[in-house]
């Protein structure tokens, strides 16, 4: 019998998701395994023993692995290492630091705080061998090492600077699948969201795709976008005092929240959303992009499916969409104002 899931990936908010099924809402045990240096560890195993389920970490030592919805006993082990174990019963997303003598978890967040300083060190270093000086010309192979390190302490910048190294063929075979990868994961860039924008308005290493392009230029804040397109938002969209009531705004200073956060909005989809049955019959699935609007009471309303592949996963996607509880409105120049969101949600049978 398949088991049925729906993926929900938030684009505006970042790299988001939660996967839901029958029965409950999962636990998802998301992260990476490091050594005491912050290292990734490769080929270390996560596994739970409820459900017999493993994974097995790569080159960057991230894994992630869904588990029943009461949760489970969760093992990371590595040979020649000291195994980490719990029992875990809600979706967590941290650090496992395995070493000879020992082993160890850590928040995410506070991983990211700390290998900080030592990520920035190594990023520095790999700017320098990869512009070279007077005295030194660039070193592409070292550039890569610093920055391939740099990149798995979380250090966005050295992700978008491997992304080019792919994109641009520089010092290493010229690869566009992989620049895009890397520059997902520093969407927090503004540079990396415009070079994902157009690889996939022009299908450069990737199909064609209209709807993603638009998604990652509503990624970076007005401010940060080039001069030509701020220039074009400002003659677009009234400031201020000139705002009207009816104005619907695609960037605005301060995006609209649902109320609790991404991590709440993610979970109230989870157990909402219902992947109708004569689809998962029928083998229906695919993604689904829904364009809404927020209004200044924080509504959600006028949802509209931009493309879907079947007429059954148009309507339950624009259903969930519409039943979701007011957001806290996004504003424009100190005031309230309507704003526009494209999401896709991809139903997905396992």
């Amino acid at each position: 019998m398949k088991r049925v899931c729906v993926v929900f990936a938030v684009v505006w908010m970042g790299v988001l998701s939660i996967v839901a099924q029958n029965g409950g809402v999962p636990v998802i045990f998301q992260g990476r395994v490091v050594n005491t240096s912050g290292f990734p560890i490769k080929d270390a195993t996560v596994e739970c023993s409820n459900t017999k389920k493993s994974v097995v970490t790569g080159n960057d030592g991230l894994f992630s692995l869904t588990l029943p919805p009461q949760g489970g006993s969760i093992k990371v082990s590595k040979e020649g290492l000291t195994s980490f174990t719990d029992v875990l019963s809600k979706s967590v997303k941290g650090v496992i630091i395995l070493d000879a003598g020992g082993s160890s978890w850590m928040d995410y967040d506070n991983f990211v705080q700390q290998m900080a300083g030592t990520a920035k060190v190594y990023y520095d270093n790999g700017l320098k061998f990869l512009n070279g000086d007077d005295s030194n010309a660039p070193d592409f192979s070292k550039a890569f090492a610093c920055f391939w390190r740099a990149a798995n302490m979380e250090y966005v910048q050295a992700a978008y600077q491997l992304g080019k190294m792919f994109d641009e063929g520089k010092g290493i075979a010229q690869d566009y699948a992989t620049a895009i990868k890397w520059y997902e994961k520093a969407t927090s860039v503004p540079e990396a969201c415009m070079r994902l924008a157009t690889m996939y308005a022009e299908g450069i290493g990737v199909e064609k795709d209209e709807i993603t392009a638009e998604l990652y230029k509503q990624m970076v804040a007005p401010d940060e976008k080039p001069a030509t397109t701020n220039q074009a938002v400002q003659n677009e969209q009234p400031q201020g005092q000139n705002i009207q009531n009816g104005t619907t705004f695609e960037v605005v200073e301060t995006a609209a929240e649902f109320p609790g956060g991404n991590e709440t909005c993610l979970t109230w989809l989870a157990q909402h959303i219902r992947y109708p049955a004569k689809a998962q019959a029928n083998g229906i699935q695919g993604k689904v992009v829904v364009r809404f609007v927020i209004d200044k009471d924080g509504t959600v309303t006028d949802a509209e499916v931009l493309r879907s592949p079947d007429p059954l996963l148009s309507k339950e996607a624009e259903r969930v969409v519409l039943s979701m509880p007011k957001w806290k409105p996004a504003t424009q120049g100190g005031k309230t104002v309507r704003s526009r969101f494209t999401v896709p949600l991809t139903f997905g049978l396992h």
